[in-house]
């Protein structure tokens, strides 16, 4: 009888694809970190069911909201947790369970292959075990490296074991653009400290690129006659220059914006590290080294926009993606100019990929609409919060920022639950996508007589 049912089981599992195979073993994980962050052990003075479920979820979707402070909310082994819970969550259930059948010496299915290699482009160059090598060395070594980096900062305000932790865990919230911080104020009593805010600045775009372009970064070397901009693929140029643009942007109208307003008492080079700070973390990351409640309402929009954006493909990061900002920037202009193809370094994007690029920033956009609505329309938030502040809030969980002007300790029930549904959208929204251009269900060629329509 157990045979039977066994055998059962084992149909019913085969019949699920990958991609659903991926969104089960997410909720999962989600669902165990929920029991463990349950534990008495695990907090300070206890927690509630649906505070554990969000905590897990922000965590697994490494977004970085919090309901509880982590820093004093929760003991250590909860911090532990949360840590696991966000390492695991950053690199995807995904990738653990394929580095896990190959270090077994299992073969992987087309299906498989295909779900990986809509993740990572790289996989048509390198063999799939080659692949997974290289995401686990680029990730544990920059966490490492830059964990030792923060442990040089750390060491003047900590004990050893308590540097050594701080260090650990703000390294890998950084590669894995999670945004939790073991400090109640985030990062705020280090904004003046250079070290501390270009160290994590910087491995937050490391974690954010994607690991396609940080294989061409490692690989550049100086060549007589061939200039570096040669030496990436079209894709890393887009995601290089999209990044350079969006940091130097936001970091530019940031710095203008608050310069006499909520950096008003710092000094030039302090005001300068903060516009850049949140420049970067707030395209994905989520840390902030000052009071978000209380920048401008034009800062705050600048800052939605930038999260819309987010990171770029491949990578743990959330949003839309550089890419896809540029494509649709692209298109904008050809259409503008009259052309009839979307052009970049003198190559041509394919047709399908603008289409899918149009189609993710429309859907984006209407979610966030969506959501916005149903938290404002629902009474899920506290009635002094302004339109903004609830944009904001709906726009870091779908993109996986983790960013809030402060209100995320204050939602009801209602709200919460709405939120956690956004945060598990916002992660897993990319492989949405992946079941869609792998769906066995075939197109259909038909075409109908066309007409015209007055707009503008």
């Amino acid at each position: 009888m157990k045979q039977k049912h066994h055998a059962t089981a084992q149909r019913v599992y085969s019949r699920i694809s990958p991609i659903q195979k991926v969104l089960l073993s997410f909720f999962l994980l989600i669902m165990g970190g929920t029991a463990l962050l349950m534990l008495p052990v695990s907090t300070v003075n206890g927690i509630s069911p649906i505070d554990a479920l969000f905590t897990s979820t922000s965590a697994v979707c490494v977004t970085g909201l919090t309901v509880l402070d982590t820093a004093t909310g929760f003991t250590l082994f909860g911090q532990m947790v949360i840590l696991l819970l966000l390492q695991f969550g950053g690199l995807g259930i995904m990738t653990f369970t394929i580095a896990l059948i190959a270090l077994a010496g299992g073969d992987f299915s087309i299906q498989w292959r295909f779900t990986f290699e809509s993740f990572y482009s790289d996989i048509k160059k390198l063999p799939i075990k080659g692949i997974l090598r290289r995401i686990l060395l680029y990730t544990f070594g920059i966490e490492l490296f830059f964990a030792l980096v923060l442990f040089t900062q750390f060491i003047n305000h900590f004990d050893i074991p308590g540097a050594i932790w701080h260090s650990v865990f703000h390294s890998i919230s950084a590669f894995c653009n999670a945004g939790f911080s073991t400090f109640s104020d985030s990062l705020s009593g280090f904004c003046n400290n250079t070290v501390v805010m270009i160290g994590i600045g910087l491995e937050i775009v490391l974690g954010g690129i994607g690991f396609l372009v940080l294989t061409e970064l490692f690989r550049i070397r100086p060549r007589r006659g061939a200039g570096l901009l040669s030496q990436f693929s079209l894709h890393s140029r887009i995601v290089l220059a999209a990044t350079a643009v969006l940091i130097g942007g936001g970091m530019l109208l940031i710095s203008i914006l608050e310069w006499n307003h909520l950096f008003k008492e710092m000094s030039v080079r302090t005001k300068l590290l903060s516009g850049f700070f949140q420049s970067v973390t707030c395209r994905t990351a989520g840390f902030n080294s000052v009071n978000i409640g209380s920048l401008r309402d034009s800062t705050l929009f600048i800052m939605s926009a930038l999260m819309f954006i987010g990171g770029s493909p491949g990578s743990i990061a959330g949003g839309i993606k550089t890419t896809t900002a540029a494509v649709v920037t692209g298109l904008l202009y050809s259409k503008i100019k009259n052309r009839n193809q979307v052009v970049f370094w003198g190559r041509g994007i394919h047709e399908g990929t603008v289409d899918r690029s149009v189609i993710l920033t429309f859907m984006a956009l209407l979610v966030i609409t969506g959501s916005t609505f149903l938290l404002l329309g629902f009474n899920a938030l506290d009635r002094e919060v302004r339109f903004l502040e609830a944009l904001f809030e709906v726009t870091s969980a779908l993109n996986t920022v983790g960013l809030s002007t402060g209100i995320t300790t204050r939602i009801p029930l209602t709200g919460k639950i709405i939120l956690i549904v956004i945060m598990y959208v916002g992660r897993l929204g990319p492989l949405t996508l992946v079941s869609a251009l792998t769906s066995r269900q075939k197109d259909i060629a038909l075409s109908y007589a066309e007409d015209d329509i007055m707009i503008g």
